[in-house]
């Protein structure tokens, strides 16, 4: 009998091999290598019973011969909602390069499904650069997944952690005379094995993500890895000045910037006619160029090396593209304007004090400077108006790229997350609250409820989708002003009826001022924290309760004012209440004046939110004749 070894045969035996045996010579664990019925009926991870899957071993190569690195992986899935660990993206150009399987436990046997050419789509980064999007097939709960890839050179980064446990990681760099590498060690779980060449980590628990927290990829234990030559061919990124090089010389960043802008003349010469004032000019320039869409992918290079007509004219593009035409125009109209590369919140942060990283960076945006003040643009978003930046664009420090000016600029701001909300109630005999809700947002708070608001299809669906946020409220009547004027405050107006929120014990009454607005619990639930405290931007609370008691009621218990602030005064609260005839009225302002918070300030932090939440627990306490 004659007996074919399938391509599907040879990769299992393949990953098999390799995961058994490292080119160290040192045998990792055998169960990492063969695929058995246990891996398969694992129902949860031991030392993690919440995870929604693990990384039973991540295992990489770089063969210093073929200067080609080799990723095998293998993924257990083990509940229904970590089954997106079967999408993958991975760095390489040919969609041979990249082999998959997924085992299913079927009836009693193991069952492999192949990764197909179709479910692998090919997506351009740079003009060097290519990855692959890879979608497994037949992934869901108790699957292990199995993927192998190759491509030539060195990956970016090695991660030793990841939001899931990882059981086994290594990592092999043999040395080469032709690549001269620099990497990078970041994160607080220490490495099991390490030498000159090899790098394991064992039994690494998830990174479990902590409220007001900058990217993961700040903090999770890993290598980043950045080439600074091959020998023989050119420089990659020995300094910053080098990366800027690089980007001026890139078809796909500085030719694309200096390429033809005649397709800007007549949006030019309309913006001449109308403005004269400098500001009003940058303001219409800005506008102009958010008539062109954004299709949601965040790019540092454009997506063709020919002219930005093409989007332009299409009026559609990626991120890099809408802000490569606000720079044409911004000079077309003569003022100071530079692309500012830059690593968006969820890529992670950089400095001046960041080892130099072409990969580090992942988004561009535009900077004007305008009468003596330095403006940065992001004309992807329809709703943000001149002067904010996106919240994903707040991230430490970016970098103008010229063949003539290269600095640092600060990704902060100095607009708020601001909105004052009025209630102006009336308590019912049946102890239903009637009147009004007001609310005025401004910048951040502005623009989140424009973003939320213009998903919805009309009025009503967007307050049946309210009413469901805020159990007992019934809304009579709405207004809601300037949701398209996004240079204005926005306002909200409701005419409600509010019931389950007045409890009664015998002839007292007790209603809690804070009612929809109250926190309940405290998001700084650690006594200690390794990782900065990030709101992004300042905010500012204000909070106004206003009751009307009916005829034979009376206050038999308010609460006390208080106030309350940090130290430095980097974060305050207010809490006042009062009364005026038959009106109680309740006052409250919340105001964090800094977006981080170092480790050292968080234990302060934490106390004052604890503060906060005691002090809006306390109700109003109302005795009936």
């Amino acid at each position: 009998m004659n007996y074919k070894i399938t391509n599907l045969q040879i990769f299992t035996i393949l990953f098999f091999v390799i995961l058994s045996i490292s080119v160290s010579g040192q045998k990792a664990p055998m169960k990492y290598g063969k695929i058995d019925k246990a891996d398969l009926e694992m129902k949860i991870y031991p030392s993690d019973t919440s995870a929604v899957a693990a990384i039973l071993c991540d295992y990489g190569y770089f063969n210093s011969t073929q200067i080609q690195f080799t990723r095998m992986l293998r993924i257990k899935i083990l509940k229904k909602e970590g089954t997106h660990w079967g999408d993958k993206v991975f760095p390489t150009s040919s969609k041979s390069d990249i082999k998959g399987i997924t085992f299913n436990l079927e009836n009693g046997e193991i069952v492999e499904s192949k990764l197909k050419s179709e479910s692998i789509f090919r997506e351009r980064v740079t003009e060097d650069y290519q990855r692959m999007r890879v979608a497994m097939p037949n992934v869901k709960e108790g699957s292990v997944i199995d993927m192998m890839f190759t491509f030539p050179g060195l990956p970016h980064e090695w991660r030793f952690q990841e939001e899931i446990p990882v059981r086994w990681s290594e990592l092999i760099i043999e040395p080469s005379p032709y690549i001269d590498f620099r990497k990078s060690f970041f994160g607080y779980e220490p490495l099991a094995e390490k030498s000159d060449m090899r790098w394991v980590a064992k039994d690494v628990p998830a990174f479990k993500e902590e409220p007001y927290m900058n990217s993961i990829a700040n903090y999770i234990t890993k290598f980043e890895i950045d080439i600074l030559n091959i020998i023989g061919y050119k420089e990659f990124t020995t300094t910053w000045d080098a990366v800027n090089s690089r980007l001026c010389q890139s078809p796909y960043f500085g030719m694309t910037l200096t390429g033809m802008t005649i397709y800007l003349n007549s949006t030019v010469k309309e913006i001449e006619s109308k403005y004269s004032v400098p500001l009003d000019k940058l303001q219409a320039a800005f506008e102009a160029v958010k008539k062109v869409k954004w299709n949601e992918r965040e790019a540092l290079f454009s997506s063709t090396n020919s002219s930005l007509s093409y989007p332009f004219n299409k009026k559609i593009g990626n991120s890099a593209e809408i802000n490569f035409i606000l720079v044409q125009l911004l000079k077309k109209l003569d003022f100071e304007a530079y692309p500012v590369a830059m690593s968006t919140r969820a890529n992670g942060l950089i400095s001046n004090a960041s080892p130099p990283s072409l990969h580090r960076l992942n988004y561009v945006i535009a900077c004007a400077k305008v009468e003596g003040k330095t403006y940065l643009l992001d004309a992807t978003e329809e709703l943000i108006p001149l002067g904010l930046l996106p919240k994903r664009c707040i991230n430490g420090k970016g970098r103008i790229i010229d063949d003539k000016k290269t600095d640092w600029v600060d990704l902060n701001t100095n607009k708020k997350d601001k909105k004052t909300i009025i209630y102006d109630l009336k308590l019912e005999p049946d102890n239903g609250l009637t009147g009004k809700i007001m609310c005025s947002r401004l910048d951040y708070a502005a623009f989140d409820f424009r973003k939320k608001y213009e998903k919805f299809n009309s009025q009503d669906e967007y307050l049946k989708d309210f009413e469901k946020h805020y159990p007992g409220l019934t809304v009579l009547n709405c207004k809601i002003t300037n949701a398209d004027s996004i240079y204005k405050p926005l306002q909200e107006e409701y005419e409600v009826k509010i019931k389950n929120k007045v409890n009664s014990a015998g002839n007292l009454i007790y209603i809690n001022p804070m009612l929809y607005e109250q926190t309940t619990e405290n998001p700084f639930k650690l006594e200690t924290r390794q990782f900065p405290v990030d709101f992004a931007y300042p905010i500012e609370e204000t909070y106004l309760f206003k009751l009307a008691l009916p005829d034979g009621y009376q206050i038999s218990e308010m609460p006390k004012s208080l106030m309350i602030k940090l130290p430095d005064n980097s974060a305050s609260c207010i809490y006042q209440t009062g009364t005026m005839g038959n009106m109680v009225q309740v006052t409250y302002k919340l105001l964090i004046n800094k977006p981080v918070y170092l480790i050292n300030e968080y234990p302060d932090l934490r106390a004052f939110f604890t503060e906060l939440i005691k002090k809006q627990a306390e109700p109003i306490v109302l005795k009936s004749n």
